[in-house]
């Protein structure tokens, strides 16, 4: 029952931060992006303190420190997501960032030091294929922006094995205001550095500001830990992929963007990605386990 409320909680942390690409196609025109980041996490860590006032006397060493970990790589996953998008297309930077899923059972058996099930790996490859169709229209060579987006998917892959590991030890709620207010500080002096003050935003901006940081930070961030709590690596990393699904959906519903035979191909075959690693990875694990008795 705990992981099936697990996988609902994953595809809905998917479906809030698909959310976001509505929203900040317009809050950009006005606000610059590595402003817009710490405006939304500084926000996000400050309702995330008060929520976790109670909790505060279940703080250790061991959660501080873990919660700043996962802080300073979700900031420079989105920094450098930022910083890639001046330099390449959007599709192709969220298709690129979305390969986090092929990278992620290499990043899993470098940090946890397992090798990743046979499963694990075709569904990776099966969900990137999906990302693809969705995504990529034309290719047009590689430059810098994709380099650097590439950085950003090895920092998401990264961050979602090590929230895997410390969500199973430590209160997600803790570890998850830990996280967007490290992201939150280091978003303010990067901003301070980088870029002057913006001017005066209207309305419409603080309110997005205000979308931004509490129904895509801090509801899918505490949805994450919470699911990656029951569910193994592999299968998080498939279904939190699925972000650029329900953006597209989104897009479709709100924008009035159409739907094309290749975003159809696409989502099945991310759908039929998630089919591989939780129906074929089971049979798998209790194959091994009898072995290992035997």
């Amino acid at each position: 029952m705990k992981k099936t409320i697990a996988i609902f909680a994953l595809f809905l942390a998917a479906f809030t931060w698909g959310s976001a690409f509505c929203v900040l196609k317009d809050t950009l025109e006005n606000v610059s992006p590595i402003w817009l980041l710490a405006f939304r996490f500084l926000l996000a860590g400050i309702i995330m303190t008060l929520v976790c006032i109670p909790r505060m006397k279940k703080m250790s060493i061991r959660t501080l420190k873990r919660g700043i970990i996962m802080g300073i790589v979700l900031y420079f996953e989105f920094l450098f997501f930022t910083v890639g998008l001046q330099y390449t297309t959007s599709s192709k930077s969220s298709f690129i960032i979305g390969s986090y899923v092929a990278i992620l059972p290499l990043i899993y058996w470098v940090i946890r030091g397992k090798k990743p099930q046979r499963a694990d790996i075709l569904a990776a490859l099966v969900c990137i294929v999906g990302l693809g169709f969705i995504l990529l229209g034309s290719f047009d060579g590689v430059n810098k922006g994709d380099l650097i987006s590439l950085l950003s998917a090895v920092c998401y892959a990264i961050h979602i094995v090590v929230t895997g590991i410390f969500a199973r030890e430590e209160d997600g709620f803790l570890l998850n205001m830990l996280q967007i207010g490290t992201g939150g500080i280091l978003g303010l002096v990067a901003a301070m550095i980088l870029e002057p003050h913006p001017a005066a935003m209207s309305g419409m901006n603080i309110g997005s500001i205000a979308y931004l940081a509490v129904f895509c930070t801090v509801v899918p961030y505490l949805l994450s830990v919470f699911g990656q709590k029951y569910v193994k690596t592999s299968t998080s990393g498939v279904i939190l992929s699925f972000e650029s699904v329900f953006g597209c959906i989104l897009s479709i519903l709100i924008l009035g963007e159409h739907p094309g035979v290749r975003f159809v191909i696409g989502a099945m075959l991310m759908m039929c990605s998630f089919l591989i690693v939780e129906k074929i990875s089971l049979p798998l694990q209790k194959r091994v386990a009898v072995k290992a008795e035997k």
